[in-house]
């Protein structure tokens, strides 16, 4: 219910509801919360815009939210953010431009997006990330020249991503990497 944002205190909303279908947009006023996890949200195809406005919230999990097919522009207005899951959610096509906004972010899991086709280029401007995960991202056939810019990644997981066709040039500026899994890669040449 609206309702929902008069819990100034509120830290902490974990909805595991399969039949949940929207959010209010009094979401954008729970000022104190940290951490937002909506999985198994099958239901749920949109976030509201005031999820932006969460500017404490430092871990958002949307894992097996099925029915997600965007994220709000207004995503890139979380500056605390450092963990954001979206595993799982098949029907996300693509990440909004302002995700590279995202300057706190460490970990990022994109695992079985099925119909995510490209990442930003944007993305290279995530300085603190250093954990990226798209195993099983079957529609993904390229990752941006700005993934170079990454300077802080240490684990980057692309395992069974048949349609990655290659890799930039720029994956050698990864200097800090210590793990790369490539294997089911199928059209890597």
């Amino acid at each position: 219910p609206e309702s929902l944002g008069h819990l100034q205190a509120l830290t902490v909303l974990s909805l595991g509801c399969a039949s949940l279908a929207a959010l209010p947009e009094s979401l954008g006023q729970l000022r104190a919360l940290t951490e937002l996890e909506l999985c198994y949200c099958s239901f749920l195809a949109a976030l509201p815009e005031s999820l932006g406005q969460l500017q404490a919230l430092t871990e958002l999990c949307l894992d097996d939210c099925t029915s997600l097919a965007a994220l709000p522009e207004s995503l890139g207005h979380l500056q605390a953010l450092t963990r954001l899951s979206l595993g799982c959610c098949w029907r996300l096509a693509a990440l909004p431009e302002s995700f590279g906004q995202l300057q706190k972010l460490a970990a990022l899991n994109l695992g079985g997006c099925w119909r995510l086709a490209a990442l930003p280029e944007s993305l290279g401007q995530l300085q603190a990330l250093t954990k990226l995960n798209l195993p099983w991202c079957i529609s993904l056939t390229a990752l941006p020249e700005s993934f170079g810019q990454l300077q802080a990644l240490t684990r980057l997981s692309l395992y069974n991503c048949s349609s990655l066709a290659a890799l930039p040039e720029s994956i050698g500026q990864l200097q800090a990497l210590t793990e790369l899994h490539l294997y089911g890669c199928e059209s890597l040449a």
